[in-house]
């Protein structure tokens, strides 16, 4: 009976399949097996009713199958019941301690129901009895990387791929967390080898679109989304890239036809109120940046203005009050004395520089210039100061506490697992490596105990042109104070306060290098760079848009040419159509 079921099942037969189980149950009503499969093609096609009823009839002519039960919670399941299919796994494991897909289900439930020990406990005992599940690993890896457990998630995504080479998640989850990781072109080859296993996956596509565009190839990442689009017309994330890619106003053909059908769709979904704001914020930033590339700037100003809204519909505003009473917490708890008493602390390790300041303030361009030294090298943006930070941080405390938490040893095994990310993928001998992430402004107390010996560049821009430049971007939700200008402005104040905090109390040299006088005098600001990280003089620093090492931020395309004026003052263009840009600051 399995196999002819079976058959039928990957042949998509739906019909044919049920037809098949009601025919065994009419030859064989007792049949435990026809039940349970019966049972799961009625969930599948939202027949509730006769889905439960099938399930808990396998039950009772089966009452000691571990299956029935499993099979059971995979029915609550299919119809959104995690609790009830949660109950179901654990009575399939009760019954036999060694059924591997009862706790590989349990711990799927566990991690939908956001019980995380729990599903750790169900997986891992899965893999004990099992070691060969690579759904299990993938599943694993996801919980991993949440708790911020990146060696240990890449792990369980490589045994994933080795266990089930056809297994194309496996090779795009693997794909998505090395791309992450500046390993782009290991990425681009395991996000091409997934579709090569199966063409209509969309995270294999979509994976790939994202890391051809940290490699500076727009066609090939247009070319990527848009295979997504022509499989899920609805993609509102590969819409919204596509569009940010596009460059040919008025292509001719077919190309053209289809180029104009998608901005037409974009234009009527940033209107739509029936679709979602999430949806509406992707989508208004992709045709933003479209409309700004072709110096339209009304229409790029109202498709910011509907993708904003939308954004902070779903995110809500900036919490004022939280933001300046860290502020004030930080300002308090680090003083001079404070770093004095703590000198000791950390390795004497000069080689980070932290490159610090808000998004989109020229970071990625001073990083960019400084990479482009063979005694330089640029990490990007990592995420490990401030996971790190977070981990330390006291019991129900906020991640600013984390400096203060630590003694003497910790300091240094901190500093050296940050050093290991640091230093992931970089060339040997390189005497500074740099850390772009802007926002470890707020983390540099931390920076300071762990290295004393570390260097700071802060960049700075222009307050309007900085708050277009992020307003007219797709942030991280998290990042609330993107979406309106006049909490841009307030979280501007703060920022510059905080970091007039550390220039009077920090340790750390801290370099204050300006956007403009960068984009005005590019060899005149890198000597002076060089100097502040004391290496000499290198001319392929002024060839910096020649460097071929991924950039994984927005700024990857301004990066790839020459240093232009078009950025500066941008904001005069915009001032019309927005006038919050002008009444803010």
């Amino acid at each position: 009976m399995h196999d002819s079921l079976q058959a039928l099942i990957e042949a998509g037969d739906r019909q044919g399949a049920l037809a098949f189980c009601r025919e065994r149950i009419a030859e064989a009503p007792g049949d435990a097996v026809a039940h349970r499969h019966l049972a799961l093609l009625q969930a599948a096609g939202d027949e509730r009713g006769y889905a439960l009823a099938s399930g808990q009839r396998a039950c009772e002519l089966a009452p000691d199958d571990p299956r029935s039960w499993s099979d059971l919670g995979r029915v609550y399941a299919l119809l959104g019941e995690m609790e009830n299919a949660a109950r179901c796994f654990a009575e399939s494991v009760e019954i036999d301690a060694r059924f591997a897909d009862g706790w590989h289900n349990l711990g799927t439930a566990m991690k939908q129901l956001g019980r995380r020990e729990a599903a750790f406990t169900a997986l891992k005992n899965a893999l004990l009895i099992d070691p060969a599940r690579a759904e299990t690993y993938l599943n694993l890896s996801t919980l991993l990387i949440d708790a911020g457990q990146f060696e240990d998630a890449l792990e369980c995504l490589e045994r994933a791929v080795k266990h089930d080479p056809a297994l194309p998640k496996a090779r795009s989850r693997l794909a998505g967390q090395l791309s992450g990781r500046g390993k782009v072109k290991r990425a681009e080859t395991l996000f091409r080898q997934s579709l090569g296993m199966d063409p209509d996956h969309i995270e294999g596509w979509m994976g790939l679109g994202r890391t051809l565009e940290d490699m500076g190839e727009a066609d090939g990442a247009r070319g990527a989304y848009l295979n997504v689009l022509r499989r899920r017309p609805d993609h509102a994330q590969a819409l919204g890239n596509y569009l940010a890619l596009l460059r040919d106003h008025d292509p001719a053909g077919a190309a053209g036809d289809e180029q104009a059908g998608w901005l037409a769709r974009a234009e009527q979904s940033v209107r739509d109120d029936q679709v979602k704001d999430e949806a509406r914020a992707l989508i208004g930033y992709g045709l933003a940046k479209y409309h700004d590339r072709g110096g339209n700037h009304d229409a790029a100003a109202q498709a910011g203005v509907q993708a904003n809204a939308a954004r902070r519909r779903v995110s809500g505003p900036l919490d004022r009050g939280a933001l300046v009473a860290r502020m004030e917490h930080v300002i308090a708890a680090y003083t001079p004395d404070f770093f004095h008493e703590r000198r000791r602390f950390g390795l004497g390790n000069d080689q980070p520089v932290f490159i610090v300041g808000l998004p989109r303030s020229g970071t990625t361009l001073t990083e960019q210039i400084l990479a482009a030294h063979p005694l330089l090298h640029g990490a990007g943006e990592l995420p490990d100061l401030s996971r790190i930070a977070a981990r330390c941080a006291p019991e129900d405390g906020e991640p600013w506490q984390a400096a203060a938490a630590l003694d003497e040893m910790q300091s240094r095994a901190h500093a050296h697992e940050y050093l290991r990310a640091l230093r992931d993928g970089a060339p040997r001998r390189r005497r500074r490596i740099s850390d772009k992430s802007p926002l470890n402004f707020f983390h540099l107390a931390f920076a300071a105990v762990l290295f004393p010996n570390a260097r700071v560049i802060h960049c700075r821009r222009d307050a309007r042109d900085n708050a277009l430049s992020i307003w007219m971007e797709n942030f991280n939700p998290d990042q609330r104070y993107a979406t309106d200008f006049d909490a841009l402005a307030f979280f501007t104040r703060e920022y510059r306060r905080l970091m007039a905090h550390w220039h009077a109390v920090l340790p750390l040299p801290i370099l204050d290098v300006q956007y403009e006088d960068t984009v005005a005098d590019l060899e005149g600001q890198a000597r002076r760079i060089l100097r502040f990280l004391d290496v000499p003089w290198d001319p392929r620093c002024l060839d910096f848009h020649k460097n071929e090492r991924a950039v994984q931020t927005p700024s990857r395309w301004q990066v790839r040419q020459p240093i232009y004026r078009r950025s500066v003052a941008r904001w005069r263009a915009y001032a019309e159509h927005i006038p919050a840009l002008d009444t803010a600051f």
